[in-house]
């Protein structure tokens, strides 16, 4: 298990950008905590919306270098696994979700964000920072297409942030372990297909501009979503390649 040292800071821009400044071999262990994000990164140019205080938005750094830079999304799998490990605790699991590739899903509202920025060395990886956004505290949001909600819209009640981010750094540590194995791989990938979003669900998405009807049956080596159309045919997608409707 890694062993983390924590950093805590008021006001910053992004603590994966923070990270990125730092050697390569100082992020491995190494979690910073920023009490406001001025510019919180979300996947391509999305941002993320956090009150000072209210949420968590923290980066972790993992050692990776045991992991060819082909699998890399099974990263993108374990990490949000381990937050769902904490979560499940404190919300109805049932409720909750990944929706591909790694954000978090309360019902059919936004929970959690995650960013992972991962250094390649020719065919390994190297170390990857893990850029988490949380809602945890912040009880009025922006209408954002994703409909975001926090724990404590949920629960009504107020949560502890930094005993909350430890055991979440724990957890995803746990996780990110299991992939050190072929066993403990293949029961990430099995543990993501029983919590992906719209798993075997009809829905509507939209691709090209236009509204389809897809049916999510798995996901590929890449990471790209595997998805049926309305004539059985495959049909498989890149990140925002397909639109969540």
């Amino acid at each position: 298990m890694t062993i983390f040292s924590y950093t805590f800071l008021k006001k910053i821009d992004s603590t994966n950008a923070f990270m990125a400044e730092m050697p390569e071999n100082k992020r491995v262990g190494a979690v910073v905590f920023a009490h406001e994000q001025t510019a919180g990164k979300g996947m391509g140019t999305n941002c993320w919306e956090s009150h000072p205080g209210e949420n968590l938005t923290f980066s972790m750094g993992v050692d990776m270098s045991f992991m060819k830079a082909s699998n890399q999304f099974l990263l993108s799998q374990a990490v949000p696994l381990g937050l769902l490990d904490v979560l499940d605790e404190i919300l109805p699991s049932l409720s909750l979700s990944v929706k591909w590739p790694n954000d978090l899903f309360f019902q059919d509202r936004k929970l959690c964000g995650i960013l992972i920025n991962s250094t390649i060395h020719g065919m390994d990886m190297g170390t990857s920072v893990i850029g988490i956004g949380l809602n945890v505290n912040q009880m009025q949001f922006q209408e954002w297409p994703t409909h975001p909600i926090s724990i404590k819209m949920i629960l009504d009640e107020e949560v502890g942030l930094e005993p909350l981010m430890k055991r979440l750094v724990g957890a995803v540590d746990r996780r990110v372990q299991l992939l050190r194995t072929e066993e403990g791989a293949a029961k990430i990938q099995r543990d993501y297909l029983n919590r992906l979003y719209r798993y075997h669900i009809w829905s509507d998405y939209e691709v090209n501009g236009q509204k389809v009807r897809r049916f999510i049956t798995g996901i590929d080596g890449f990471g790209r979503l595997e998805t049926l159309d309305e004539s059985k045919h495959k049909c498989v997608y890149d990140i925002k390649e397909i639109k969540f409707l």
